[in-house]
């Protein structure tokens, strides 16, 4: 497992909790994912290519757009330190409705989750790509500025 860090008075500094999500009791069914970054990757390149990956279909393309389809209408905006406006929620995800709104640079459609220490991921169907940050801190202006960055680098 990575090492947690948090800001400290001289820069960052080990957290105190280093097993906070890996007790042999977790009682959370919206948190806990612990995974390789690679393993990661190819889990979202799953989901971008429908349910499809190397070839093996391993979940139904009905199934990948039920998780990325709003079922809770505006419910979910500005929850949680969520964007106020712009998204909705998923099977699972996060769903981008209008990135303007949002505040995010990602593409209306993109569906993802960020995780509690800085992880993000957003699997973007218009642009067919995935992005993915892997922080050990919640830095939410390293996820929009890596965002930011991302979408710079597209030439069209």
């Amino acid at each position: 497992m990575p090492v947690l860090y948090r800001k400290g008075e001289k820069g960052l500094e080990k957290a105190p909790n280093q097993d906070g999500f890996s007790s042999p009791t977790y009682f959370s069914a919206g948190g806990g994912l612990m995974s390789t970054a690679e393993d990661y990757a190819q889990f979202a390149m799953m989901l971008l290519n429908g349910g499809t990956l190397n070839g093996k279909r391993l979940l139904a393309p009905r199934t990948v757009e039920l998780m990325a389809s709003n079922h809770v209408g505006d419910l979910f905006n500005g929850k949680l330190g969520r964007p106020a406006h712009g998204m909705g929620f998923g099977l699972l995800v996060g769903v981008v409705e209008d990135h303007v709104a949002a505040g995010l640079a990602v593409s209306n459609g993109s569906f993802g989750w960020d995780g509690a220490f800085g992880t993000q991921t957003w699997i973007d169907p218009k642009e067919q790509m995935v992005e993915i940050i892997m922080l050990q801190e919640q830095i939410v202006q390293a996820q929009r500025d890596f965002e930011g960055a991302v979408r710079q680098a597209i030439v069209e």
